[in-house]
């Protein structure tokens, strides 16, 4: 028996997440809580919020910890 790795890619749409997280009164996330919302890994969570910080819709405050910027 073989096993075979298969990989799916799967697009988020940043702006979409962010409006959701705001309604669910979500403004401080780690990466760690991100990652369990998500159910995916901590790499891909911190690209996600890496992008929202780079569309200026959230800050850093540390290496894992973003505050989202509520409009």
């Amino acid at each position: 028996m073989f096993i075979v790795k298969s990989y799916v890619h799967v697009a988020v749409d940043v702006y979409d997440l962010y409006l959701r997280l705001i309604e669910a009164g979500i403004y401080f996330i780690s990466v760690d809580e991100l990652a369990k919302i998500l159910a995916t890994s901590t790499r891909s969570a911190g690209r996600v919020l890496s992008k929202m910080y780079e569309l200026g819709l959230a800050m850093r405050l540390s290496k894992n910890t973003y505050k989202l910027i509520k409009f």
